[in-house]
């Protein structure tokens, strides 16, 4: 009969450990293989600004190994800066008709699927304390009234010269801005009497500021388009990313901050 030396089995047990101590090893290497890694490089409207940092830093913490990184500039110019080259993951603009001549003129949006990610309502708010006592549209048209608005190019200049043109007002002093938050600081620091801002700024403004805030009822909400470009479905972390902004826990961050649901589009 075939007898086993003491020594052979302890060579035997070590062996066992060891194989066990390597199956643990494979075991967290494929766990952490199995984590998002990368980096994923966004161009948003302006007017995301602060429920954009929220939604990285949240989508960071659930994902450590993923950078999410934000350009904020108004849709206009970030479709200008991806037609001259650049090339984000994802683009998010304040209206369709950007986006819609985006996914026309730039290459890499081309085939890009769309998807909504959130509303807003441009409203009309005047400086702290309203000196100018500003009460409507109409008031906007008298003499020595300063009013900022973004360029007309911009999704919330466009809409706001629609709503001076439906109520006939010609403004007799106005500054053009490259986009809304530029508006809403104008605002917040008195420059001017009034300007033309989403509702989610002046949710912001009233925070700390006696702001004044005009309905525009006349206008209907503007959509924010997400499209993922032809880079970014490439990128695993940037299509992780794009799915989870339409998820319950990205959604509540975005009402935090004022916005519609993707629904109310409709």
């Amino acid at each position: 009969m075939f007898k086993i030396s003491s020594s052979q089995s302890l060579v035997a047990v070590a062996s066992a450990g060891a194989l066990a101590l390597l199956s643990a090893c494979g075991g967290a290497e494929t766990a952490q293989q199995g984590e998002l890694t990368g980096q994923v490089q966004v161009f948003a409207a302006a007017s995301l600004n602060s429920a954009g940092a929220e939604l990285e830093k949240t989508f960071e913490e659930e994902n450590p190994g993923v950078d999410v990184s934000f350009n904020y500039a108004g849709s206009s110019l970030l479709v200008q800066q991806m037609e001259q080259g650049a090339a984000p993951d994802l683009l998010i603009t304040a209206d369709t008709a950007t986006m819609d001549g985006a996914t026309a003129s730039v290459p890499d949006l081309a085939d890009a699927p769309v998807q909504t990610l959130a509303t807003n309502r441009l409203v009309l708010v005047a400086a702290t304390g309203n000196p100018a006592d500003i009460h409507s549209v109409q008031d906007l048209g008298r003499q020595g009234v300063t009013v900022a608005l973004c360029a007309a190019e911009v999704p919330c200049g466009n809409l706001a010269q629609q709503e001076l043109d439906q109520q006939g007002v010609q403004l007799t002093g106005a500054t053009e801005e490259q986009n809304v938050s530029e508006v809403a600081t104008k605002v917040a620091t008195g420059a001017v009497d009034a300007g033309f801002i989403y509702s989610t700024d002046s949710a912001a403004l009233q925070k700390s500021q006696d702001v004044t805030e005009i309905a525009l009822p006349d206008l209907e909400s503007n959509v924010y388009p997400l499209a993922v470009t032809a880079s970014g479905q490439q990128n695993e972390a940037a299509s992780a990313f794009s799915r989870w902004l339409s998820e319950e826990e990205a959604q509540r961050i975005l009402a935090d901050f004022g916005f519609g649901s993707p629904s109310s589009a409709e």
